[in-house]
């Protein structure tokens, strides 16, 4: 006799939830683990969930809570029937009250924020939560006993399709793993909340710890000059910009980043931040630092002021020397595009590279950066073509090397102090007045390399710099005004001795014209 198939009586309505009547039956005739002999039925243990009908829409309050119902089931073109259940998991207080109508809970899929299409889902912060223990979680309140057709009997197991967690217990313990309780060596420990005696691997800095040594090595200044510069900074800004850091933080980061050229990954992981915001807080306060560097910290002084500061060295030979000047490469990573990688292809660097006018005074004060040129420009052209000559007045004097042949472009009035030519003399041999005149002069433009060293201490310039940044001319501007709140690069003790006497030593003649000047 072929046996008929036995159904398993009224389901769950929610997707993924294996909830039915025949489960509650077979509980029902089973035996009690904690009453035995006695079956769970004739115990007092309360079941473990409990079948509810849909609300029957006849009234208006019963239509507005079935809409509701099948809102939060979202079934597509589900229509209830008399026979439709929702079990009790998925009520907040195990049963439709009047404080909690409505099924919320483990509903078969993620209720979240309809947001527009291709905008990301918003980041959620939630506290870190450890393994519950079996004591926190609560059992569901014990229900009363329906009729049949109401409300059926306790079932075995709850588990649905959505998750696949290891093997539950019971309703009072449904979402509690049961393996944790016997091997507690397998429980995940919450390190956000336990108080570690170890050292950070990257411990948080802050400008107000860091002693005068330190913060010269981070940042160049020593204390007293890197607290008056942020404070110089921030009396010409109307707002601050708007970040969580501390502003003295927020520049030190900059200050960082610039002389030992530290990536934004380090910057962030030092700070505890992240790098997005690392890199904003940099490009933020660069933009700033350039255009307070350019009107209070590099400019030209006044005359009075130079023939003052003016060191003993140039007295006796260069009296009115306004300035020195060369010109500095910086290492550049190979453009992708062929006309930018000619135009910054260096011969004399075997290698593409930035080029910029650099202008001291005789001190060693930096009174003018142009702005950047490709490395393939001659120090002619760039002197031509950076506005330097719109800076000097009659009765100035520049002194250069031989490669700025400049004469035509500087003002009336103003002189040029540059190494001879051996070009037009007899056997390409200078006279002695002209070495004693190219020695001199090489004497006092040491001073200008000398500078270019200092700048190139900030690790971010003497790097290859990525093709992909732009603001490289701003990092050359605030470093180069950094460099002026350093100590004098000429100490005035070490110039005191006099210049060597024109005819004390025999100096070669062979001096030759070919090299480029740079």
């Amino acid at each position: 006799m072929k046996k008929t198939k036995q159904g398993t009586g009224k389901h769950c309505a929610v997707v993924g939830c294996t909830n039915n009547s025949k489960k509650l039956k077979k509980w029902k005739i089973s035996m009690c683990e904690i009453h035995s002999p006695l079956s769970n039925d004739e115990c007092e243990c309360s079941q473990p969930y409990q079948m509810h009908r849909f609300p029957n829409g006849i009234s208006a309050d019963s239509a507005a809570k079935l809409k509701v119902w099948l809102k939060n089931l979202n079934r597509k073109n589900f229509t209830p029937n008399p026979n439709s259940r929702l079990c009790s998991i998925h009520f907040e207080d195990g049963k439709p009250t009047a404080d909690h109508p409505y099924p919320v809970q483990c509903m078969g899929y993620k209720n979240f924020k309809t947001l527009s299409p291709g905008r990301p889902l918003p980041k959620q912060r939630t506290p870190s939560k450890s393994t519950d223990s079996p004591a926190d979680k609560k059992p569901l309140p014990k229900q009363p006993e329906n009729d049949p057709d109401e409300s059926a009997e306790e079932g075995i197991y709850h588990t649905s399709t959505q998750t696949d967690g290891p093997k539950l217990e019971n309703s009072y313990s449904q979402w509690r793993d049961v393996t944790l309780e016997d091997h507690t060596y397998a429980k995940i420990c919450n390190l956000q909340n336990t108080k570690a005696s170890q050292t950070e691997r990257c411990p948080e800095v802050s400008a107000k710890d860091m002693n005068d040594g330190v913060l010269k090595f981070y940042t160049g200044l020593n204390t007293a000059v890197f607290w008056a510069f942020i404070n110089s900074l921030l009396m010409t800004l109307p707002s601050l910009p708007n970040f969580q850091m501390a502003v003295h933080d927020q520049i030190l980061l900059v200050l960082m980043r610039l002389r030992l050229g530290l990536m934004f990954t380090d910057l962030a992981a030092r700070f505890r931040v992240s790098r997005t915001t690392v890199r904003t807080i940099f490009s933020t306060w660069l933009t700033i630092m350039a255009k307070y560097m350019k009107g209070n910290i590099i400019f030209l002084p006044a005359r009075d002021t130079l023939a003052r500061i003016r060191p003993q060295s140039f007295a006796s030979c260069h009296p009115k020397a306004t300035c020195i000047i060369d010109c500095t490469e910086i290492f550049v990573q190979r453009p992708a595009n062929l006309k930018k990688r000619a135009q910054t292809y260096s011969n004399y660097k075997s290698h593409n590279t930035y080029k910029a006018l650099y202008c001291i005074a005789p001190n060693g004060f930096v009174t003018y950066v142009s702005k950047l040129f490709g490395g393939r420009a001659s120090d002619t052209f760039i002197s031509k073509n950076s506005g330097f000559g719109e800076h000097l007045l009659p009765g100035d004097e520049v002194l250069a090397d031989r490669g700025f042949t400049i004469e035509d472009m500087l003002p009336a009035g103003v002189k040029l102090s540059i190494p001879a030519f051996t070009r037009g003399f007899k056997d390409r041999r200078l006279p002695e007045e002209c070495v004693t005149e190219t020695r001199r002069i090489a004497n006092v433009r040491i001073h200008v390399e000398r500078a270019i060293r200092r700048l190139k201490c900030f690790k971010i310039l003497s790097s290859i710099i990525p093709a992909t940044v732009q603001n490289v001319d701003d990092i050359l501007i605030v470093c180069a005004g950094l460099c002026n709140l350093q100590p004098l690069l000429i100490n005035e003790q070490s110039e005191s001795r006099e210049t060597e006497d024109e005819n004390s030593e025999e100096i070669p003649m062979d001096i030759d014209d070919s090299s480029d000047g740079y």
